[in-house]
């Protein structure tokens, strides 16, 4: 199934999908960092970390790799949060470095929807104001291979 609606490398990258699930279980997928760490990525429990503060102005962060030099991820700020419904964030490609430098995309927005469809649930991804399109064909081909892991879920 292809996930990714929008031409490779445009701005905004949209992402659908179909869940055999409540809403109520595919937004506990986003929102649970236990959850989380099993789909998010591009391969099925590569995550090293996850961290979500669930309040607007709470801030989440997903460490993919660390090692004695540095930790790279992304981290962001939840902008708003409509249970089961909407989540609002900020987003960025985060490397933080053994003595403490940071380096970090600017950053970018994410909506995501949760729409009640027959018995289960439609999810809607907008990702823009995503800098280059460099960056935006990586993340298109991450979102879509997370919306396939989060696809092979058993909720």
């Amino acid at each position: 199934m292809q996930f990714v609606k929008t031409e490779p490398g445009k701005d905004p990258i949209v992402v659908e999908g179909f869940y055999a699930a409540t809403p109520e279980k595919v937004f506990e997928a986003w929102t649970n960092p236990d959850i989380v760490m099993k789909w998010f990525g591009h391969t099925p429990n590569s995550l090293h970390s996850a961290n979500i503060d669930l309040q607007p102005g709470g801030t989440w962060r997903f460490v993919l790799s660390v090692d004695d030099d540095k930790s790279v991820g992304f981290e962001g700020q939840y902008l708003d949060i409509q249970s089961c419904e909407k989540l609002v964030f900020s987003w960025a490609h985060v490397v933080i470095h053994a003595n403490g430098e940071r380096e970090e995309t600017p950053y970018s927005r994410i909506e995501v929807e949760f729409s009640p469809k027959g018995k289960g649930t439609f999810v809607r991804l907008v990702h823009s104001a995503i800098s280059n399109e460099a960056s935006r064909l990586g993340i298109g081909s991450g979102w879509e291979a997370a919306f396939t892991h989060l696809d092979q879920m058993d909720f």
